[in-house]
């Protein structure tokens, strides 16, 4: 390492000053964050005055050691090769006029070896170091946050290419357009010039953009929950990310007119490049809105995609977007690396430069071949972390798939809180995967390299075969199906894949769609479902779909924060209410006569309470209930004396056998009541949800409330495992999906 303990890193933008100490040992530590001595800020100010406070903060967070070392991830356009800053829009307004960055800091702490390294730089730097990167050939970054900038590194080279002024990527100042209500919109950079990509594109641009919505369509902005949302007090970003989250119309078309010049970017930089195997977008407006965002990028460049391309193989520009989870793209450790990279010649950073302007994926001692690996999610205990797993070929009947898009169960966190004892060390096992490479024996001929496929979690015969709970599941970049599960039919191929991240509901759909059928043979009047995850859910929007027209619905919820989603929802059911409103009576008229199916979707826990109280608000009705939730073994209930609800359950396993096993059983109180239970689905339920979804995207996408990456997951994981809500980012989580995929 340069010098003789751990680096000093500082993040510097518009908005935030982040400092912390870094090692390759012991990661970041003692992170502190203030507000930018920036023109955002400090508007008054002269150019002159807010530079010197920036030298002030700078070298104030570097403490007096024997040789120190700072890193500096700079938000500004920088030649890299001397440390001079020529202009940041964010911190010093339309000032050109040059910094030597490195010479004044070191003329004011001549102690410190200083490395500067563009902030955008220093985030693709930590974003291609991790593991499942090494692979690609080039890899774009773009962040979009108070300023708007890309780079590309070329990772078989380990360069990031410059111009004669030593810069690269600075898309925020092209020119761009966009338009919203209708009309052109033409906005102010902050640089001073108009109609840049920044104008419309950056997070101060995005909020300009909504005053002009705002003006040009009072009445529609007052009506909409974006606007009630900021007229109730609640600040821009948190406003717009929850319209998003509720499908608000209003909020939807301003994302979808500030994301246009970015989509522009990223065409032109696909069309130009076809060697970049990933274009990612990190920052706080991009991050923070997540799929959201990546969902409006997407919609552009399915509307107006590559020539030829687009139409012949639009998943081949779809998989190569992605967003960054927090954290994933860290200036702070970027800038780090940068700072280490620059003390070794010849190490990692071409050629040891003095501000790093370079990346490479890490070289093997001696040159000596490195055994294949695959980043994986891995269990530790009650957390996760993300590992390198050895990546196995295929032997005799298995294959090797790379999962693309992967759901996070409520099982899976019930696993990780000690709720279940199975001992999978990789989680997940709803999604989407590719297939990569078939082993001898495998006689499928649909089952190529590069078929999408979705793997059956659950062998209706063969118990040592359950996907994420005995088997490693999705949550990882290879995984491989047992021969068992392949001779067995487990996987099927998909004619159609979901859009986006709807792959994650193709399984708790699946297992709606065989509930559904189950109890539509008892045509109920109402359905009546008791929790408020994913399956819960689902279950209200394909009622009458699946179970009749006239069905009325009646969700009950075990949160309050899980009623207001749900009450926000427009595809909410008739009747959303609280477990204690059941308890109270308050649906006496609606459940407690006629034909009332019960559909239980609660965590293990919770699903002989949840039948329990079910059958007591239907007392007077014919009941016919399925136990989609899982049983303690032996599971019983005062209800039905001597009787195991858990062998119950798994009289149908895996879609076996048909028609399922219904058993008539009779309470305490004599009144006859009609039980199944279910674990696991048939092929023909998984291809039925995974056509509905394509079908009817809109119906369903709300449900995937957030996504992240495989480093993402494992840092999600760990703190819903840890502190058992279902609250992530600010936001009520229902489904999230986790981005696993390489770039084919």
């Amino acid at each position: 390492m340069s010098g003789s303990g751990p680096i000093t890193v500082l993040d510097v933008g518009g908005t935030h000053v982040r400092s912390a100490t870094w090692s390759p040992e012991d990661g970041l530590r003692d992170t502190l964050q203030q507000p930018s001595p920036s023109r955002l800020r400090h508007p008054d100010a002269t150019v002159d005055e807010l530079k010197e406070r920036l030298l002030t903060t700078i070298c104030a967070a570097v403490p007096r050691t024997p040789e120190a070392v700072a890193g500096i991830s700079f938000g500004a356009a920088l030649d890299h090769r001397s440390g001079t800053v020529y202009g940041s829009a964010p911190l010093f307004g339309d000032e050109t006029t040059p910094l030597d960055l490195r010479g004044a800091l070191s003329e004011r702490r001549p102690d410190v070896r200083w490395h500067i390294v563009n902030d955008v730089t220093a985030a693709l730097l930590h974003l291609v170091s991790a593991p499942h990167r090494r692979t690609h050939r080039k890899v774009l970054l773009m962040t979009v946050s108070s300023g708007i900038a890309c780079r590309i590194v070329d990772l078989r080279s380990g360069t990031i290419a410059t111009d004669g002024c030593g810069l690269q990527g600075e898309v925020g100042h092209l020119p761009a357009s966009t338009s919203l209500a209708g009309r052109p919109v033409e906005l102010l950079c902050d640089c001073g010039r108009p109609g840049h990509v920044s104008s419309y594109a950056s997070g101060p641009g995005l909020r300009r953009m909504a005053d002009v919505l705002r003006e040009r369509e009072p009445d529609r902005w007052e009506r909409s929950w974006l606007g009630r949302e900021m007229a109730g007090g609640r600040a821009f970003e948190q406003a717009l990310a929850q319209a998003l989250d509720r499908a608000d119309g209003l909020a939807g078309e301003l994302l979808d007119a500030a994301t246009a010049p970015v989509a522009d970017v990223l065409r032109s930089a696909l069309c130009l490049d076809p060697e970049l195997d990933e274009l990612a977008l990190s920052g706080g407006v991009a991050t923070g809105l997540a799929a959201h965002y990546r969902a409006a990028v997407l919609g552009h460049l399915r509307r107006e995609g590559l020539y030829l391309t687009g139409e012949r193989d639009p998943g081949w520009t779809s998989d190569r977007i992605t967003v960054c989870g927090p954290g994933e793209a860290n200036g702070l450790i970027g800038a780090g690396i940068a700072a280490l990279d620059a003390g070794h010649p010849g190490g990692p950073g071409p050629g040891g430069g003095a501000s790093g302007e370079g990346a490479r994926p890490e070289a093997v001692p001696g040159g000596a071949p490195r055994a294949a690996t695959h980043p994986a999610v891995v269990r530790e205990g009650g957390s996760t972390r993300l590992l390198p797993r050895p990546t196995r070929p295929p032997g005799p009947g298995e294959i090797s798939v790379a999962p693309v898009v992967a759901g996070v169960c409520g099982t899976d966190l019930q696993i990780l809180r000690g709720l279940r004892d199975d001992g999978a060390p990789v989680l997940g096992h709803e999604g989407v995967a590719r297939v990569v490479q078939v082993g001898p024996g495998v006689e499928d001929p649909r089952l190529v390299p590069g078929v999408h496929v979705v793997v059956n979690p659950t062998h209706p015969t063969d118990p040592s075969f359950l996907l994420g709970h005995n088997v490693d599941g999705m949550l990882q970049a290879r995984m491989l199906v047992p021969a068992s599960a392949v001779r067995g039919g487990l996987v099927l191929p998909l004619e159609e894949v979901p859009p986006g991240n709807l792959p994650v509901l193709i399984e708790p759909l699946a297992v709606v769609r065989y509930a559904s059928l189950a109890l539509r043979a008892h045509t109920p009047d109402t359905l009546l479902v008791i929790g408020d995850g994913t399956v819960g859910h689902l279950a209200v929007r394909v009622a009458r779909r699946w179970l009749g027209r006239s069905v009325r619905t009646v969700h009950a919820h075990h949160t309050g924060e899980g009623l207001r989603w749900s009450e926000r929802s427009p595809h909410r059911a008739d009747r959303p209410v609280g477990l204690e409103d059941l308890a109270a009576g308050a649906l006496a008229g609606t459940l407690d006569r006629g034909r009332v199916a019960v559909l239980i979707a609660t965590p293990a826990p919770a699903t002989l309470p949840g039948l329990e109280l079910a059958l007591r608000a239907t007392e007077g009705a014919e009941v016919a209930v399925d136990l989609v939730g899982g049983l303690p073994r032996p599971a019983h209930s005062p209800l039905f004396p001597g009787v195991d609800l858990a062998r119950t359950r798994a009289a149908n396993c895996g879609g076996l056998p048909q028609p399922p096993v219904v058993e008539r059983l009779t309470t305490e109180e004599g009144r006859p009541v009609s039980v199944l239970g279910h674990r696991g689905v048939a092929n023909e339920h998984l291809a039925y949800a995974a056509a509905e979804l394509c079908r009817d995207p809109g119906t369903f996408q709300d449900l995937v409330t957030h996504e992240t990456d495989l480093a993402g997951a494992a840092e999600t994981l760990t703190a819903l495992a840890r502190s058992g809500a279902r609250t992530v980012r600010g936001r009520r989580l229902v489904k999230l999906a986790v981005r696993t995929a390489e770039p084919s």
